[in-house]
């Protein structure tokens, strides 16, 4: 991890990987591993003579003796499912790695790295989340969750292109940055970490196993697995960690937070309404 640097790119890239999935390494192959970073197995094997190891499964197996592995969650749901029929074998596969992913995030959330996170999001004065291609949803959850713990948070309009509400505040100070992307990365992504670098604004970045060029830019990382056996990557780890994210800022936050909810909570009564709730009389003024 230290050496990072020192590596060529795509070791850079293979190093990577292996310290963000260390619960799945057990699980990869050389041909797996080359197959998901675009490189080639020869690089893999490579890698693995320059860390040391003969092969990959050498490695491997240096490896089992420093990390423990995920454990898995096959109960009687899980085999009920796969052995039901319902199912092609893909989707069980897939809800195999989905139930790890979640153990693997919540492992994470016992980490310092993610209780600096969390301290950020609480006690910046202004909180900015944004998201990229398919995971502005996610950001969007992450803000509006947010939003209703803590007041200055905000969901920048990435359509403007400019995104003034991060960069054109001449007092940076106090400011925190959440962005949300998956590979391929947007260009705007990586442009607005490195912007906010340049300012002093901290980032926290949400992301996949595969993201090599944020750590430039933050040490603030929540690297999650999503990769699946179906057609698109999985979002599942990614919404764990924001609703365990949130639950920790809640849980920062204290007595606050009760306080803004009641007052957001007769705000939506006077406004909107809940179904089988009496609407208030709004008051001019």
């Amino acid at each position: 991890e230290d050496d990072l640097d020192a590596f060529s790119p795509a070791e850079r890239i293979i190093a990577n990987f292996i310290l963000t999935n260390r619960g799945g390494i057990a699980f990869e192959t050389a041909n797996s591993i080359a197959e998901k970073l675009q490189v080639s197995p020869v690089t893999v094997g490579r890698f693995s003579r320059k860390m040391g190891y003969r092969h990959f499964k050498d490695l491997k197996a240096g490896l089992r003796t420093a990390m423990s592995g995920v454990p898995w969650l096959v109960g009687d749901q899980m085999t009920a499912f796969v052995g039901a029929g319902g199912g092609s074998d893909r989707r069980g596969g897939s809800l195999e790695l989905e139930l790890a992913g979640i153990i693997e995030v919540y492992a994470l959330a016992e980490t310092p790295g993610w209780k600096e996170i969390v301290a950020l999001l609480a006690h910046s004065h202004r909180v900015h989340v944004t998201g990229f291609q398919t995971e502005r949803g996610v950001a969007m959850t992450l803000a509006h969750l947010l939003q209703y713990a803590r007041e200055g948070v905000t969901l920048p309009d990435a359509t403007a292109g400019n995104f003034h509400e991060v960069l054109a505040d001449d007092d940076p100070a106090g400011q925190c940055l959440v962005l949300v992307d998956m590979r391929r990365y947007s260009q705007q992504c990586h442009d607005l970490a490195a912007a906010a670098r340049r300012r002093d604004i901290p980032v926290v970045m949400i992301t996949d196993k595969f993201c090599d060029w944020i750590r430039k830019y933050t040490d603030h990382v929540i690297a999650v697995p999503t990769e699946v056996e179906l057609f698109w990557s999985s979002q599942v780890a990614l919404s764990c960690a924001v609703n365990l994210l949130v639950n920790d800022v809640i849980g920062v936050l204290g007595g606050k937070v009760e306080k803004r909810l009641e007052r957001l909570s007769d705000l939506y009564q006077a406004h909107s309404g809940h179904v089988g709730s009496p609407r208030r009389k709004r008051t001019e003024g």
